[in-house]
């Protein structure tokens, strides 16, 4: 294998290699010397492929693998040795193999900071070895050594030489001399002189006595990416970097879990105060009933009885019965005994003195159809016509009520006893647990039942927020995608700052997809943080309000996942773009 230059030149400002021509062969260790500035580097550069801009050939094998030792061994700080060594070949018995041959396997689990300077360039040898490169680069790899860990860096790259391999050293000291089969003086882009010499043979790793007992298998290496992550990025999944995303997706959460149970709500705070599992069936609607159904429900026969100008009506129990809404009752309360009654304002003045309020008859006993009664409360004037009311059917006949007769209100079980039952063409039922029977709801509603107007009212609302959900839901769409915009730039910032570490990385060996891979995975774990940080407000907010109410109102999850999923994609794509767009620029683009 050889590596031929013809007519090289390359200029920045001013010209830095100057019509360079030479071959340069496997099996044998060349020294470019010449002092700082004299384009020893760019020469490199160009060798390994990170300077592609430049006149002139370069012609070698278009797969050659290259690898680099620089004069500072670019480990990074946050990881240990190990977890460097992975992130470039994920091969923990390779690494170990030549941490052994070098005499550094005792240095795997340590963190960079702890090494001398001499021990991080082997580990940076190791790194380069890791590809089992053709062409090996050293950039003054003794510049920041003493004299003592100089000779022994020079030593250990000089015996790294081999039949298939390359090695090229860039260095204005002295110890790579009398190690080199060539020497090269580089004089401001000219090689001015070359000399070639018989190089001593090296001593191997083994043979220099620096080899270490093999400590036990680490068994608790992580996923290089993962530890990558976690310690080059401990910011990461800080709430602040994760809030404004998790927001999004708590607000997907909240408008489904109302969405979803938006009629189950709204029945169930009505329910508190008004009788919404009361029924008006009309005939024709028994029909569409099954015997399940019917076991459910507690019918309501219209019964009345009369004495003299008196006339009776049913009361049902308080969360039934329509007198037993707010404000229906002028004085005193719903009756809880059973023969405790309610009367009208009319029936009311006719047992107190003339001109006393009807409230006087409160507490008083009367005796109806040979029964006797408590008064308990007194009904207001009536408003509106109590035979068209949705939960009570009022109204002897069909007529409609004459406010100014006289009318008592006892309860159904009594009233059988005494009174005359009569039949309608609408029945009066309550079906306890209707509104949590899902299935009933769904199949009752396709047929047309008479639901109460509060069930009927809160199915309106439902139909409205079915149509104003994927409107905020498009609105929250929209802004999450702004936002990803927003987060698009801030991407490309930490990436403008991480740039040298990305271009390193790829000289070191690691390919533009796993570099873009690796960064996409940061935001996707950003992202999936995100979305439980989002969940685990949602699930606060469910948990609050059920200590309140009792229930809890569960998003629709079909819904709640294809807006996650929508999300989620949009987020990824952002980040793909700008990850592989910023990746595009060149390495040399990147460290410099």
């Amino acid at each position: 294998m050889e590596i031929r230059l013809e007519n090289l030149s390359k200029s920045y400002a001013e010209p830095v290699l100057k019509d360079i021509s030479y071959r340069f062969e496997s099996g044998k260790l060349y020294v470019i010397k010449g002092i700082s500035g004299c384009g020893k580097t760019t020469l490199l550069n160009i060798l390994g492929r990170v300077e592609q801009k430049y006149e002139g050939k370069v012609d070698r094998p278009e797969e050659l693998r290259c690898a680099y030792i620089f004069q500072q061994s670019l480990l990074l700080s946050s990881l240990t040795v190990r977890e460097n060594l992975l992130l470039i070949r994920q091969d923990e018995k390779q690494i170990e193999e030549l941490a052994r041959e070098l005499g550094i396997l005792p240095l795997l689990n340590r963190l960079p900071e702890s090494l001398s300077g001499g021990e991080r360039q082997r580990i940076a040898v190791l790194r380069a070895l890791l590809t089992n490169p053709q062409l090996l680069l050293a950039d003054e790899p003794t510049a920041s050594l003493d004299g003592k860990n100089a000779r022994k860096i020079a030593a250990l790259i000089a015996s790294l030489k081999t039949e298939e391999r390359v090695i090229i050293v860039a260095t204005h000291d002295s110890y790579f001399d009398a190690l080199a089969d060539e020497i090269i003086e580089l004089d401001y882009g000219r090689f001015r002189s070359v000399t070639v010499q018989e190089s001593r043979p090296s001593e191997n790793a083994e043979e220099r006595g620096e080899v270490a007992p093999v400590p036990g298998r680490n068994p608790s290496t992580r996923l290089p990416a993962l530890s990558y992550i976690r310690k080059r990025r401990p910011d990461l999944l800080k709430l602040k970097t994760l809030l404004l995303s998790a927001v999004f997706f708590f607000l997907v959460l909240i408008v489904s879990s109302v969405q979803n149970n938006l009629v189950a709500e709204s029945v169930r705070i009505s329910s508190q105060d008004k009788p919404v599992e009361l029924l008006r069936i009309p005939r024709e609607e028994w029909d569409l009933l099954t015997q399940q159904d019917l076991s459910k429900i507690t019918i309501y026969d219209d019964y009345y009885a009369e004495e003299e100008d008196i006339t009776a009506y049913y009361l049902l129990p308080k969360q039934y019965s329509v007198l037993g809404l707010d404000g229906v009752l002028s004085y005193g309360s719903f009756p809880e005994a059973e023969k405790e009654i309610l009367v009208n304002e009319t029936m009311a003045a006719s047992f107190v003195p003339a001109g006393a309020s009807p409230g006087d008859a409160v507490g008083k006993e009367i005796t109806f159809c040979g029964v006797s009664f408590v008064i308990r409360g007194v009904i207001g004037t009536y408003r509106g016509d109590f035979r068209l009311d949705y939960y009570y059917c009022y109204g002897k006949d069909g007529k409609t009520f004459d406010f100014k007769q006289k009318h008592l209100f006892i309860f159904y079980d009594v009233l059988k006893t005494i009174g005359t039952k009569f039949e309608r063409p609408v029945t009066m039922a309550v079906w306890p647990g209707l509104f949590q029977d899902t299935a009933a709801r769904s199949r009752l509603e396709k047929a047309d039942f008479s639901f109460n107007q509060y069930y009927l009212d809160a199915r309106n609302a439902e139909r409205s927020a079915n149509v104003l959900v994927p409107l905020i839901f498009g609105v929250v769409t929209i802004l999450f995608f702004v936002t990803c915009l927003y987060s698009s730039s801030m991407i490309r910032l930490e990436l403008f700052y991480r740039r040298r570490e990305m271009g390193y990385l790829q000289i070191f060996g690691m390919e533009k997809p796993k570099i873009s891979r690796l960064i996409r995975l940061e935001y996707g774990i950003k992202l999936v943080a995100s979305l439980l940080l989002g969940a685990g407000l949602h699930l606060l907010a469910v948990l609050g309000y059920a200590v309140f109410t009792g229930v809890l109102p569960w998003p629709d999850l079909k819904t709640v996942f294809a807006m996650f999923l929508l999300l989620g994609l949009i987020h990824l794509v952002m980040v793909r773009f700008t990850v592989q767009r910023f990746l595009k620029r060149s390495i040399i683009e990147l460290i410099t």
